[in-house]
């Protein structure tokens, strides 16, 4: 007497579906095009900023030299040169007229 033992075919552990990895790789497909975005984005402005920086750093210059020239002209000094120059003399006497 033989005992013959048959093995039944066992099914393979469930498998995700296909429509499942497909949405995986979308979903990381488009997060990968976001950050690709987003990292260009940020560097748009970056660089924008620092033209700003740099023309308000110009601008600050600028405008203490032009508040240098204008505390330097309008100095008491200055103002007496510039009248001599033009033929303006201090009064010599003052009369009062009644």
């Amino acid at each position: 007497m033989t005992i013959i033992k048959t093995f039944e075919v066992q099914d393979s552990p469930k498998r995700f579906p296909k429509k499942y990895i497909l949405f995986a790789a979308f979903i990381l497909l488009s997060l990968t095009i976001v950050e690709i975005w987003a990292s260009n984005t940020v560097v748009s402005f970056g660089e924008k900023y620092e033209k700003l920086s740099y023309l308000e750093k110009n601008l600050k210059i600028e405008n203490q030299i032009l508040e240098n020239d204008i505390a330097e002209n309008s100095s008491l000094r200055r103002i007496a040169s510039k009248s001599a120059e033009l033929g303006f003399s201090p009064q010599q006497s003052i009369q009062y007229i009644r």
